[in-house]
């Protein structure tokens, strides 16, 4: 009797046998749209120096969660603007 395996791909399940073996091929990545141009302005007087650790801890935050640029994008400008910024 065969042992079976079940892969999924694109999500549907495929049967295969370890008798003939399984390729498990990942799916091609999806294109990623072109990063968005972001302009960062200080809306509450902050001076340089908190702008580029605000800056900083937000490019760091968006980075470690966003899955695309263009969600990378969105978290780093809702970061900012819980900190004061306005973000275009």
């Amino acid at each position: 009797m065969a042992t079976r395996r079940i892969v999924w791909v694109a999500g549907a399940a495929l049967g295969c046998t370890l008798a003939i073996g399984c390729a498990h091929q990942e799916p091609a990545p999806a294109a990623m749209p072109a990063p968005t141009a972001l302009t960062v302005t200080a809306q509450q007087g902050q001076s340089q120096s908190k702008q580029n650790a605000d800056k900083a801890q937000c490019q760091s935050q968006a980075s470690q969660f966003a899955r695309s640029s263009q969600e990378w994008a969105q978290m780093f400008a809702q970061c900012m603007s819980s900190r004061g910024y306005l973000v275009q």
